[in-house]
This record gives C-alpha cells, sequence and structure tokens, in this order.
C-alpha cells in the first residue's frame, strides 16, 4: 500500500482515472465556491450594510461544497487478500 495515498501501487489505470475525475470535480466546486464567496464579498455601492450579501454568498459556497464531497462507496477486498 502506497503510505502518502493509501492506495495500492499497483492500482488500475480505470481506478486512477476515477480518482482523477472525482479530483477535477472537486476542484471545480472549489473554485466555484471561492467565486461566489468573493462576489459576496464585493462592497458595492448598492449593496445593503448589515453583510447580508456575504451571508448569502457563504451559505451558497457552503452548499456547492456539501454538494462536490465525494459519495462514500462500499469497501471491496482487496484482490490479493482474501476477507479483507
Amino acid at each position: 500500500m502506497n503510505k502518502h495515498t493509501g492506495r495500492s501501487p499497483r492500482e488500475s489505470p480505470a481506478a486512477a482515472e476515477e480518482r482523477v475525475h472525482a479530483l477535477e470535480g472537486r476542484v471545480t466546486a472549489l473554485a466555484e465556491a471561492v467565486r461566489v464567496l468573493a462576489h459576496g464579498l464585493e462592497d458595492l455601492p448598492t449593496t445593503e450594510p448589515g453583510g447580508r450579501r456575504a451571508a448569502q454568498a457563504a451559505r451558497q459556497a457552503y452548499d456547492l461544497l456539501l454538494v462536490a464531497e465525494p459519495r462514500p462507496t462500499p469497501a471491496q477486498p482487496d484482490e490479493g487478500h482474501p476477507g479483507t
């Protein structure tokens, strides 16, 4: 097992591609959340005082990150280790 990633050094190309795809999705969601937060924190002349816009942006960013969380998958036993 690879100490740094927790993955087997013999990971299949399909499994590696799946992990990269999942990581790309999470990075995209993180970038969108940062964009939403930055937009919410802009100080526009038409913005109401009180930070309501920032609070709404924070909530929307939080929701975006929740949706991007990876879904747990059922554990599959290692092929070389029966019963794990």
